[in-house]
């Protein structure tokens, strides 16, 4: 029973009816039933004073009937809005948007990569007499058949009109998203591979209670990171290179792990791509890196740079993260036909130095005398690092009057067609050292053979970066680790100088 004597409606309840009480002098009884509820969160908001102001707030009403929040009960109140303020139409309304579910299938099976906030506007555009809230939206989203899903990604992937590792797709949704339960038992009843297994699940937990238990794992991960190789980790912890892989891969929920644990970013974000050659075919390591601290937020090994692949990949970071409020890369079309697809109203800047590098290398090439090509790149270096926004603008027009064909359709297509994007004077430096220890760190190797080595190793290096940058994180399990003990414990350099020894005496040293 509830009974607020504040509040200048008084609503009570029992077994079979709920009673309502307003302003001491009129009272009503209605039957407890699921529609007669669904109409008093719309009738009680409706009650208002001699002067108009309401009586009950939507906070109290979701507190009258045990809702979590504000929202919840503005939710309904919406829908009677939608309905054209129609109580019967209000009632009868989940029955009639239940015909739009099969239409609402249909797009997302038919563009299963567009984010979701533009299947939204599109199919509110597209079908305007099914009015409905963007989350109502995303709850029929949520019903569809994860079977369906499978087969029409795999479609897509065996017509080659998408490129993408399906499987680290639909992990990354049932891991990086919050599904609710029955959507989750869903896509891992159809996926069963992509569900964590007893094993890992038991790992985590005692990872989080005591972290110092796995010290010689991390340790490993670290050493691994920072460029030592397999051979040079079995010396100095005495164990064989097997006992090395082992130990490597052991920790192999720590992505997942630190991508839930991030609790804090700026919203400026940098995002750039790092080339790897793994088992001989080029792939793609792409980061977004929070440009305001340099912490990289999110990773993905990927085949190639397409449009889609950009779309997916920021997809998944809004799914995580949400919307950032800017963004920096270089100049890629796909880049920015990504992002005007998944955060169209996100400021997107490009980096002045890939412009400058980009233009450099034009004016290098052309074929001119050394009086004009000194000229040219003056000019150049004007257009990025002139004080006034006037004079920068100045010397991208003169470049493009004296400068050769190819270098002044760069200015007027890439520069000046592109000018608002490169006002701001952004760099993206912090996504490019970033790639700098990726590079580091791959250095020396001889080969990379895996995906999974090259997604592992990239994580070690972020472990790394988690030890240095706190401010991410509201608790880390990271910061009670001694990794200074734990060093002291496991690396045994009595078989390092006994090695190097051996090797010395060996080769005559």
């Amino acid at each position: 029973m509830l009974d607020n004597k504040k509040d200048s409606i008084i609503l009570k309840e029992d077994g079979e009816n709920y009673y309502v009480l307003i302003t001491d002098s009129t009272q009503f009884t209605i039957k407890k039933t699921k529609n007669n509820k669904k109409l008093l969160y719309v009738l009680l908001r409706l009650f208002k004073d001699k002067n108009g102001k309401n009586l009950l707030t939507f906070s109290k009403i979701s507190e009258h009937f045990g809702l979590k929040n504000r929202q919840d009960s503005n939710n309904f109140f919406r829908e009677f809005v939608h309905s054209g303020s129609d109580f019967l139409d209000y009632l009868v309304r989940k029955s009639r948007l239940t015909e739009a579910f099969p239409l609402i299938e249909n797009e997302i099976l038919k563009y299963p990569l567009k984010s979701i906030k533009k299947h939204y506007k599109d199919f509110t555009t597209k079908y305007p007499e099914y009015k409905m809230s963007e989350q109502t939206f995303k709850k029929y989203v949520s019903q569809i058949d994860s079977l369906k899903l499978k087969t029409r990604i795999e479609a897509l992937i065996s017509k080659k009109e998408i490129s993408i590792n399906k499987d680290a797709f639909l992990k990354e949704i049932l891991y990086e998203t919050d599904n609710n339960r029955n959507s989750r038992k869903q896509i891992v009843d159809t996926f069963p591979e992509l569900e964590q297994t007893d094993n890992e699940l038991s790992k985590e937990k005692d990872f989080i209670k005591n972290s110092n238990k796995f010290g010689k794992q991390l340790l490993v991960m670290l050493l691994i990171g920072s460029g030592l190789n397999y051979k040079i980790l079995s010396i100095l912890l005495g164990v064989s290179k097997s006992t090395i892989h082992n130990l490597f891969y052991y920790l192999s929920f720590i992505k997942f792990f630190i991508l839930r644990t991030i609790k804090w970013w700026s919203g400026r974000i940098s995002t750039d791509e790092k080339w790897v050659k793994i088992k001989g075919k080029w792939r793609y390591v792409i980061s977004i890196v929070d440009d305001v601290t340099g912490f990289p937020l999110y990773f993905q090994v990927v085949s190639d740079l397409r449009k889609d692949t950009w779309k997916l990949f920021f997809a998944r970071f809004y799914k995580i993260y949400g919307i950032p409020r800017l963004i920096i890369s270089d100049g890629s079309d796909a880049i920015a036909g990504a992002i005007k697809e998944i955060f169209p109203n996100t400021n997107h800047q490009l980096c002045k130095f890939h412009k400058l590098k980009n233009l450099m290398k034009k004016i290098y090439k052309c074929n001119c005398s050394t009086k004009k090509r000194r000229k040219m790149i003056k000019l150049a270096k004007g257009i990025f690092k002139n004080k006034s926004y006037f004079s920068r603008k100045r010397s991208a027009k003169r470049l493009m009057e004296i400068g050769t064909p190819e270098v002044a359709k760069y200015v007027k297509n890439s520069i000046l067609g592109k000018w608002k994007q490169l006002t701001k004077g952004y760099t993206s430096n912090s996504a490019e050292r970033w790639n700098r220890k990726i590079e580091k760190s791959i250095q020396g190797r001889y080969g990379l053979k895996s995906e999974r080595f090259v997604t592992q190793l990239i994580t070690s290096i972020w472990l790394k970066e988690i030890l240095t940058e706190k401010r991410h994180f509201e608790k880390s399990v990271f910061e009670g680790i001694d990794f200074k003990k734990i060093s002291q414990e496991n690396i045994k350099m009595s078989h390092f100088i006994k090695y190097f020894s051996s090797n010395l005496l060996k080769y005559g040293g």
